[in-house]
């Protein structure tokens, strides 16, 4: 028992500490080292394929199957850090090398926490110590800043500089005692962090933090080229994304490997890339066919994910720039896609920084339900999930459907609820179809004439050797025949426009196809069918009107479709057509068609002139009258030609009313030059009641400013702008400051849409991106693609180095890129 007690004499203690430090060393050395788990330096390699275009037998091999770590990366002559034992107090500080890498390393303790009990310093009157307020000085501004490198020695008593001490400069902050002079210390400590010795030596102190004073340099500068490497492969990858998506083409093909024909747009764009880049050529051949497990970012994983980050760098400047704007009005619509998933298309229009009305495209929202309640919801809960304040929007437009537009329980009814200034406006351009609509079903003779229009075409298309009987008698670069269609009224117009200019050519080969005897008597039966249709006075009057209607119709509609038409040019081209309708509507007018129709058609008489009239028998109690019977020619322009155009004109008088109602209350402001100071003042204070939050009374004064202003000037004294032409002048000029409410109301009339063409666009771009070869397509990935590609405009200003840092931040890698 006595010898397990007995103390270890001197050399076996030293005799122990050498087996210890023999297993260190041996442990540490079956370590690896640090820069094993890199690759090879990057950095010559690297400039050598981007600038050389020499094949890949001429490049250096980047990276072998097991490369050998660099040799003395950690340099044995220094003492490694668990042999360092470098003290908390300043005084006791050995000045080397060795000593300001260990602080660099680990930091410098201030010693704030410890007893100031031996900073006491005895004055003549008083005693004081060491505060803890000199650890920190306060900013002329309030702010406070720490010193850090303010220390405090608990064996002296007193404080010291450290970059001062440990490079030697000259001061009582430095030298061997330390500074103690609690009486004056505030006054010298502001002295000394001023001085150009301190902050020389605070410089040299950073200096040597950075890569290129530590003892890891080699690691750090291969860290870099690390990242600098897989940075050039994701830039072209972002590349090949950002030029894909902004055509809406596909990336996937059956197979998703490198070297195959099917393999897909996506890893098709790379390969062609990489035919005329050296760098990306080289990558993909160690890199590209690997599978998972190895990386090399040319995945359809990665490729997805890029695409959505791009997506939401998208919305988020469009979302920014909604919320500068203030302002902004919605337009929805929804249609079903390709695998019978309604898609709800949702579009915001605001007015931009420039002055122009900007509609964009947000999302699509699947599986939407039709009825009213459930559509405000989603609405709202948009508008907040992309933190647009409902209280901001001013309009709403959607066509005419029942749930949208009924003005009692409906959608547009339901926001106005929660927000009484999002006014509703129909899509004019829908409205004008849907007159169109209602004329053509507002007597017989005029659902005789689209129902046999498309009979034509149906007749001939049918069938390719008729097809070709019809080309053959074509006049050369003239149209051939168009179908109709139940909602693109411009289809109408096409498809009369092309019976009109080719009617004879037509005739001729419905006469062909009805003599030739070796066609079925059912097909000849039915052309003889169709040339006594066409050949009547009255088809050929239909023709010749309604293609002179409809082309005025189809010009107008190209024009509602517009972004940059507001409110007062809806009104004026609705009733530009109640005029043009009113003037065709004169006798002189209808003796011009009856004229061109006799000519076209060759009949002189109307169908009805050629039918035996019918004669009622008369009762035995019933007097026998004398009325004279209509004739055809009289009969067919009061039950046919006026009935249409008469309708034409009740429709677009009662679909203008909407447009006429809310473009009363801003008229006032494109013809300042033109009404009187009253009538400016009246016309402002109901604008300012109706907006009662966003304008105030000043608004009087500022139009009548703006009247003076623009009967002063020549060029606008008898000009009469537009709203949008308004606004852009004001801006031009720099008048925005002295015009103020002017300007918040022309954004409010500027950012109310007129029409809902735009979500009618983005269905054009849904078939393109979600087609029966891609009809799996995920809800998130769809929307994603449909923002790339509706937005491309957008998309465009994106920065690559943007998309590849959030690339980073969003998911762990093996590899850092940034």
């Amino acid at each position: 028992m006595s010898n397990i007690n007995k103390p270890l004499s001197g050399f076996q203690k030293r005799k122990k500490n050498l087996e210890k430090l023999q297993k260190e060393k041996e442990l540490l050395r079956k370590v690896p080292k640090l820069d094993s788990f890199f690759a090879s330096s990057r950095s010559n390699n690297l400039n050598e394929l981007v600038s050389n275009d020499s094949s890949e037998e001429s490049q250096p091999e980047r990276v072998s199957e097991k490369e050998k770590a660099p040799q003395n990366l950690i340099s044995e002559n220094i003492t490694t850090q668990n042999e360092i034992s470098i003290s908390d107090d300043p005084a006791k500080w050995v000045l080397d090398d060795a000593t300001i890498e260990y602080l660099v390393l680990n930091g410098i303790k201030q010693n704030m926490d410890i007893d100031f009990s031996s900073s006491k310093r005895q004055y003549a009157y008083t005693t004081r110590f060491l505060s803890l307020s000199l650890f920190s000085r306060k900013l002329p501004n309030g702010e406070m800043q720490p010193r850090p490198w303010l220390i405090f020695s608990k064996t002296k008593g007193t404080v010291f500089c450290a970059p001062c001490k440990l490079f030697k400069k000259l001061g009582s902050l430095s030298n061997d005692e330390g500074y103690n002079d609690w009486k004056n210390a505030s006054q010298r400590m502001k002295e000394h962090e001023n001085s150009d010795d301190h902050r020389s030596a605070c410089a040299k102190l950073l200096a040597r933090k950075n890569a290129g004073g530590r003892i890891d340099e080699r690691l750090v500068l291969q860290m870099e080229e690390e990242i600098k490497y897989w940075h050039e492969v994701l830039r072209r990858v972002v590349a090949v994304v950002r030029s894909l998506s902004a055509r809406g083409l596909p990336f996937r093909g059956s197979e998703e490997k490198f070297g195959l024909r099917n393999s897909g747009n996506y890893i098709m764009s790379l390969e062609l890339l990489a035919e005329f880049d050296p760098f990306l050529n080289i990558h993909i051949k160690r890199y590209g066919n690997k599978g998972s497990g190895t990386t090399s970012y040319l995945s359809s994983k990665v490729c997805d994910e890029i695409i959505d980050i791009m997506a939401k760098k998208v919305i988020s400047t469009i979302v920014t720039e909604i919320q500068q704007a203030k302002y902004f009005s919605i337009s929805i619509d929804s249609t079903p896609d390709i695998s019978h998933v309604d898609q709800l298309s949702f579009i915001v229009r605001y007015v931009s920084k420039e002055g122009c009305p900007i509609e964009r495209f947000i999302r699509f929202i699947p599986n939407c339900s039709h009825k009213a309640k459930d559509m405000a919801t989603i609405v709202l809960q948009t508008l907040k999930n992309y933190d647009l304040d409902i209280a901001n929007c001013r309009g709403q437009s959607y066509d005419n459907a029942s749930n949208m537009s009924g003005a009692y329980s409906r959608l547009q009814a339901r926001i106005k609820e929660v927000n009484p200034l999002a006014v509703f406006v129909p899509c004019s351009a829908h409205s004008l179809n849907l007159v169109g609509s209602c004329a053509a079903e507002s007597c017989e003779a005029a659902i005789s004439f689209f129902s046999n229009l498309q009979a034509l075409y149906n007749f001939f298309s049918i069938s390719t050797h008729r097809w070709g009987v019809l080309v053959s008698k074509l006049k050369p670069n003239s149209t051939v025949l168009k179908s109709l269609s139940q909602t693109r009224w411009s289809a109408q117009g096409d498809a009369c426009k092309s019976l009109c200019v080719s009617w004879t050519e037509i005739m001729e080969a419905l006469k062909i196809i009805a003599n030739d005897m070796s066609e079925k008597p059912s097909t000849r039966f039915e052309a003889s069918g169709l040339l006594n249709c066409f050949g009547s006075l009255e088809m050929c009057f239909l023709t010749l009107m309604w293609n002179d209607v409809l082309e005025r119709f189809n010009k107008v509609s190209k024009s509602l479709q517009s972004v940059d038409i507001g409110l007062g040019t809806v009104v004026e081209l609705y009733h530009s057509l109640v005029t043009y309708l009113e003037g065709i509507r004169e006798d002189g007018i209808f003796d011009l068609y009856e004229s061109r129709a006799i000519e076209l058609s060759g009949e002189q008489n109307y169908a009805y002139d050629l039918k035996r009239k019918p004669k009622r028998k008369v009762q035995f109690d019933e007097a026998k009258r004398n009325d004279t019977e209509l004739s055809g020619r009289n009969r067919f322009r009061v039950t046919t030609y006026k009935v249409i155009i008469d309708r034409l004109i009740t429709e677009l008088h009662r679909r203008s009313t909407a447009y006429e109602k809310l473009s009363k209350k801003f008229d006032f402001l494109t013809k300042l030059n033109i009404l009187n100071t009253q009538e400016v003042c009246e016309e402002a204070f109901n604008l300012k009641d109706f907006y009662p939050g966003d304008l105030d009374e000043n608004i009087k004064n500022e139009c009548l400013h703006l009247q003076a202003h623009l009967l002063s000037t020549e060029a606008t004294k008898e000009k009469k702008m537009s709203s949008l032409e308004l606004y852009k002048f004001i801006l031009e000029n720099g008048f925005i400051d002295i015009y103020p409410n002017i300007g918040i109301s022309l954004r409010m009339l500027l950012s109310t849409p007129v029409s809902n063409c735009s979500a009618e666009r983005s269905f054009s771009a849904l078939k393109r991106i979600k087609n029966y070869l891609r009809s799996n397509t995920e809800e998130k990935r769809l929307t994603s693609l449909a923002v790339l590609y509706i937005e491309s405009e957008v998309m465009q200003v994106v920065d690559y180095s943007e998309v590849i840092r959030s690339f980073a931040e969003q998911k762990a890698r093996r590899v850092k890129i940034c």
